[in-house]
């Protein structure tokens, strides 16, 4: 239980290491100075904004799943919704399946006949004067 203890390590001021510590934080100190008071509040209203921003993306998805988890768990109808007008159960009719072009003409487009110029007969036209004229 006696150990043999060397003299030297009890005293601090002839540590090398220790002293060598205390030289290079006496080298920091004196080097060492504190930023612009204008810089430290800009980095807090900095942290404050990143903050405010990760509370409300916080509050928005607890807002946003609570919303979907109680849609899903409300009692709705588990009825399918048929539609309004039920489809007919026999097969296409003979005049759907026609080749011609069922769709609304576009605005604009005329599907009538081009006006026939004056003094020209349009085809089916009689020329036979109107009655009560000689």
């Amino acid at each position: 239980m006696n150990e043999s203890r060397d003299p030297s390590h009890d005293d601090p001021s002839h540590d090398p290491l220790r002293s060598l510590f205390e030289a290079a934080a006496d080298a920091g100190r004196a080097r060492a100075a504190y930023p612009p008071a204008a810089e430290i509040s800009a980095l807090g209203r900095r942290v404050h904004r990143r903050r405010l921003a990760a509370l409300a993306v916080g509050a928005c998805l607890v807002l946003g799943g609570g919303g979907a988890a109680l849609a899903t768990l409300l009692p709705g109808s588990s009825q399918p919704v048929v539609p309004a007008i039920t489809p007919s159960v026999s097969g296409p009719t003979p005049s759907s399946t026609s080749t011609s072009d069922t769709r609304p003409p576009a605005v604009g487009i005329t599907t009538s006949p081009p006006p026939t110029p004056p003094g020209s007969i349009a085809p089916g036209a009689t020329t036979t004067p109107p009655p009560g004229r000689p």
